[in-house]
C-alpha cells in the first residue's frame, strides 16, 4: 500500500512537467531541515537575552526568550527521538527500495539509505508548527496546513513514503508532550 501511495505522489505529482511546481516542492521541503530552527531559536534567544539585560525590559521580551528556549528544546528532543527510531527501524528510502527491490527493515542500521522512517523534516516542521500554535493559537490551522505541505513534499520529492510522514507527525506530538513535561517539571 505504501508503495502505491508513493507512486501516486511521486509519479503523478512529482513528475509533472511543470518545472515551477517541481521547484516549489524541492524548495519547500528544505524548510523542514532542523538546522533552520536551531539557528533561529539560538539567534532569537540571544537577541531577547541581550534585550532583557538592557533597559528594555518587558513581558514580551521575556516570553519570547522562553519561547526560543522551548523551540530549541522541542526541536532537539524531537530530533533525537527521530534519529533513534530511524537507526533502530532501518527502513529503506523509496529510491533505495525500488533500486534494490528491498521493502523490509534492517534493524539497527547506520546506513542513511535505510533511514526513511520517520521523516525528520516532517517531525521538525510539525514541532515548529505545534510550538507556534501554542504561541498564537488563533492561527494554528495555518501552521498545521503549512507543515502538512512540507511533510507531503517529502513524498513528492521521493525522499519518503507517506507512512514516514505520518510517523514524523506522531514523533512531533510526542516531542511536544515531552518538552511540556520538562518545562513543567523545571518550572520554566
Amino acid at each position: 500500500m505504501d508503495i502505491e501511495i508513493y507512486n501516486l505522489f511521486y509519479e503523478y505529482i512529482g513528475s509533472l512537467n511543470n518545472i515551477y511546481l517541481k521547484k516549489f516542492f524541492i524548495n519547500i521541503t528544505e524548510i523542514g531541515d532542523s538546522l533552520w530552527f536551531f539557528v533561529i531559536s539560538i539567534l532569537g534567544f540571544l537577541i531577547t537575552y541581550f534585550l532583557s539585560k538592557s533597559k528594555i525590559k518587558n513581558k514580551f521580551i521575556q516570553n519570547s526568550k522562553i519561547f526560543f528556549i522551548f523551540l530549541f528544546t522541542a526541536t532537539l528532543i524531537t530530533g533525537v527521538l527521530t534519529q533513534l527510531i530511524k537507526h533502530i527501524i532501518g527502513r529503506p528510502r523509496p529510491n533505495y527500495s525500488s533500486e534494490n527491490s528491498f521493502f523490509g527493515f534492517e534493524l539497527f542500521s547506520f546506513e542513511s539509505s535505510l533511514h526513511s522512517f520517520p521523516s525528520g523534516h516532517t517531525s521538525t516542521i510539525f514541532i515548529v508548527a505545534l510550538a507556534l500554535s501554542m504561541l498564537t493559537p488563533k492561527i494554528k490551522i495555518y501552521y498545521i496546513f503549512f507543515a502538512l505541505i512540507v511533510g507531503l513534499s517529502r513524498v513528492i520529492v521521493g525522499a519518503h513514503f507517506l507512512t514516514d510522514v505520518i510517523g514524523g507527525i506522531i514523533i512531533a506530538f510526542v516531542g511536544i508532550k515531552l518538552t511540556l513535561l520538562i518545562f513543567k517539571k523545571f518550572k520554566i
